[in-house]
């Protein structure tokens, strides 16, 4: 009994040092990211060579989140894993993900496979993503959440995602779209695309925001209005408005 109690107090020992190991890589990924560019208050590290059109795509997401009413002039630190197993270590159960914050870790974002030359990420299928989502929109809708824990208390901060966080992440990362171009995008994208419940999301918070005036203070108790919002948003009759 003694013994099997001793192999169990090692194994949980085992673990908890594990843990430790791997939540000290994720407040402190530098080891494993060889090279770094630092654009304003943007620090991009990636595990390849980071070519100089990094640049431009960092200006361009930092002007992005510079429009939050929720804005902070504070360093960000973005790390780009090229490599699958890196991305799949980094990411751990968010792996299919092609961005991830981690809010509650120093500031550290983390981007799966880039083609920064072209201002893309690749998505899980091993293609890139299509359409507006660039690298520079990833980039901000990122840092957009970082924004989102420090704007309220730790605690109100959902872990798992919600529409209004994910929501004002697009509003932000799509360069603070108005509503009118923001549904009208939604509309025309496909009911099967991936990007479809984000251009959903995106629309919803821009008519709070826009229509409805609704404080930054006070959109994120709109967690549990989803049903309503969207019905105001994205009435059955506004594809013949859009369409006018």
């Amino acid at each position: 009994m003694r013994k099997a109690l001793k192999i169990f107090g090692g194994i949980i020992l085992i673990i908890i040092v594990l843990a430790i190991i791997y939540i000290l890589t994720l407040c402190f990924p530098e080891p494993f990211f060889k090279n770094k560019i630092t654009v304003r208050n943007i620090t991009v590290y990636s595990d390849e060579e980071i070519p100089a059109e990094i640049n431009e795509i960092a200006k361009t997401a930092e002007s992005r989140i510079q429009k939050s009413a929720i804005y902070k002039n504070e360093k960000q630190r973005i790390f780009i894993a090229n490599n699958i197993v890196r991305w799949n270590y980094f990411s751990n159960i968010n792996h299919k993900a092609g961005a991830i914050s981690y809010v509650y870790f120093i500031n550290n974002i983390f981007l799966r496979k880039t083609d920064i030359k072209n201002n893309r990420l690749y998505g899980p299928s091993g293609k890139t993503a299509t359409g507006d989502r660039t690298l520079d929109y990833f980039m901000a809708h990122e840092m957009t959440h970082r924004l989102e824990f420090e704007s309220m208390p730790w605690y109100k901060y959902s872990i798992k995602e919600n529409w209004v966080q994910e929501g004002y992440s697009e509003y932000i990362g799509h360069d603070s779209q108005n509503y009118e171009s923001a549904l009208k995008y939604y509309l025309e994208v496909p009911e099967n695309a991936g990007a479809k419940r984000y251009t959903k999301l995106r629309t919803m918070t821009a008519y709070l925001l826009e229509k409805e005036k609704i404080n930054m203070a006070d959109i994120w108790d709109k967690i549990n209005d989803y049903e309503t919002i969207l019905k105001l948003a994205i009435p059955d009759d506004k594809p013949n408005i859009v369409n006018q």
